[in-house]
């Protein structure tokens, strides 16, 4: 009796040891689920600045996508050079390369189901000058695809994280990702324009930044930049006065003018020029000279610029205004202007 008493004592003791033994690595794995953890560890040292290309692969593609910075910007060979924006590829980069998350797994059988392996990823390579810096696979938005949340893994560890931000986000649904579509590309810096000349078969005439003449009761400097300067255009040796507002409404619609696509800048026959030029010189004498050409289709043309070296296609409407007669410079625009209601 003494005996089964003590062996039933013993199991009782055994049981409480183990729960209290399963109750604390219970407790344990969830304070080490709960810390927080870089997705790439800051000993690597990798910064957007060691960066020199970024290869993406969207989930399910067979091909990959591939940019390079070129300077301060960053081009798609893939499209003949297509200019990308650079704005949101740093903000890709950052927020990559910075994120954090709690542990959501370390089994790599559970990888497919979220999303990290291929082919559910969303595949991230970065390039440094000498080969790869980092492989990344974004998998499942959460709570959805386009959820602010995510599964994240570095390649070549089973650890998967919970991560607080949703980096494929910034990419957009664009195929490829990131395409500046703009004629002056935004990836580009642009300082204030002072000068802009404008020709065609039909006219030709100078736009001139000048200081403007200050009042006798001008108050002391500084003043706004709206006072300090005016614009004048220049046309058969006369000189008048512009709008300045009629001005800077077109330069602010020509910085936002977007082309359809973009063609083979090596190929020949495009007759740049033939139809009219837009030439814009900045304050610190870097110019750029868009060349207007041929008929690409029946309601579109070849547009040609020389800064970036990329000839795109752009609908007549559109790219007409880059030539713009000098009335509009002289007299007061429509409410709504024209530049608002351009395709």
């Amino acid at each position: 009796m003494r005996g089964r008493f003590t062996m039933l004592l013993l199991a009782l003791v055994v049981l409480v040891s183990f729960d209290a033994w399963l109750r604390y690595h219970r407790a344990t794995d969830r304070l080490a689920d709960s810390v927080l953890r870089p997705l790439v560890d800051p000993a690597r040292e990798i910064v957007p600045e060691r960066i020199r290309a970024v290869r993406l692969r969207a989930p399910g593609a067979k091909g990959e996508w591939r940019y390079e910075r070129r300077g301060d910007s960053w081009r798609f060979p893939g499209y003949f050079d297509a200019y990308v924006h650079g704005d949101r590829m740093g903000s890709f980069l950052e927020i990559l390369l910075r994120a954090s998350g709690t542990r959501a797994t370390d089994d790599p059988d559970v990888h497919s189901k979220l999303g990290v392996v291929d082919p559910q990823a969303f595949r991230v390579v970065l390039e440094g000058s000498d080969g790869d810096l980092a492989e990344f696979f974004l998998g499942s938005g959460i709570p959805g695809p386009l959820g602010e949340e995510s599964y994240g893994r570095l390649a070549g560890q089973d650890l998967v994280l919970h991560l607080h931000v949703n980096p494929v986000r910034l990419l957009g649904a664009a195929q490829p990702s990131l395409l500046d579509p703009h004629l002056l590309p935004r990836g580009e810096s642009r300082r204030a324009i002072t000068e802009v000349r404008v020709t065609s078969p039909e006219q030709s005439y100078l736009l001139r930044r000048v200081l403007a003449p200050l009042p006798d009761d001008a108050p002391p400097l500084p003043f706004s930049e709206a006072d300090r300067y005016r614009w004048v255009l220049e046309q058969n040796s006369h000189i008048d006065t512009c709008i300045d507002v009629n001005v800077h409404t077109w330069l602010a619609w020509l910085r936002s003018a977007r082309f359809e696509r973009l063609v083979n800048p090596d190929d020949d026959g495009y007759g740049l020029g033939s139809v009219g030029s837009v030439q814009l010189l900045d304050e610190e004498n870097v110019s750029d000279h868009l060349r207007l050409g041929r008929a690409a289709s029946n309601n579109a043309i070849y547009v040609g610029s020389d800064a970036t070296g990329l000839v795109t296609v752009m609908p007549v409407e559109r790219a007409r205004w880059l030539l713009p007669p000098p009335d509009i410079m002289l007299q007061p625009l429509a409410d709504p202007s024209p530049f608002e209601s351009i395709p």
